[in-house]
Formats: C-alpha cells, structure tokens, sequence
C-alpha cells in the first residue's frame, strides 16, 4: 500500500526557530509544509532548552528580534551544547557578533529562497539512528 503522501527529501529534518511573531508563524508553516520538523521557540531560553533536550537539529533559524538574548550570545551557547550547529540569521541587519559562518537572509525574502536557502544548508546526511530491537 502506498503512503497517502509521498515522502519529501526533507523527512526527518529538524528545525528550531526562533522569531518574532508574525515571522515565526510564516516561516515555520512554510517548512512545515514543505516536510521540515520544526520546533517553536519564543525566546532564547526555549532555544537553549531545546537545542539541548532533542536528540538531533539539523538546523536553528534566529532573528534579530525576540529571542531576549543577543543573537551572537545566544549562538555561542548553543553551540557549547551542539558545536557546529548551522545557524541561519533573518534580519534587516547582522548583528554585532554574529559568527561569520552564519548566513544573514533579509527579511524580505521570497518562499522560494527561503526554502533554497535552508535546503543548501541541511544538505548534508542525515544521520543514521539505529533501531532498538523489538521488546
């Protein structure tokens, strides 16, 4: 039997965003719907909270406003919990202190780059989990 729908190239992926509100709703239906996993954070010590209890991110998307923290802080501490995590900035602006390996996309972008975008930075591998046998 086939599934009722196919599978996308971005199943098991997972995002967690951080945003103001009207930006972190579109953006997160918009992965939705195009097969992300993503995780809402409201500020930036939900995104510590999860960035440090899932077992697996693929990718944190942050804006300069709304996380309470400063955006180059709150990456630093979550990548003493995940080094290496991709980071991607949305934002009028780069904010002092943001890594130079984190991309900044403008607020005004269309669905299709943003989705260009996000795809070119989680392009790599998933991650192969084993299964646990059967009780």
């Amino acid at each position: 039997m086939s599934p009722a729908h196919p599978f996308s190239s971005s199943e098991g992926r997972r995002i967690v965003i951080c945003d103001y509100n009207a930006l972190l709703l579109s953006v997160t239906g918009l992965l939705r719907m195009s097969g992300y996993c993503v995780f809402q954070a409201h500020d930036g010590l939900a995104v510590e909270e999860l960035c440090s209890t899932l077992p697996h991110i693929d990718l944190l998307v942050l804006n300069t406003h709304g996380s309470g923290i400063e955006v180059g802080e709150l990456i630093r501490r979550v990548r003493v919990v995940n080094p290496g995590l991709p980071v991607l900035h949305i934002g009028s602006t780069v904010p002092l202190g943001l890594p130079a390996n984190v991309p900044t996309l403008s607020e005004t972008f269309s669905a299709g780059y943003l989705l260009e975008t996000v795809a070119g930075i989680v392009r790599k591998p998933l991650a192969i989990r084993p299964v646990p046998p059967a009780a």
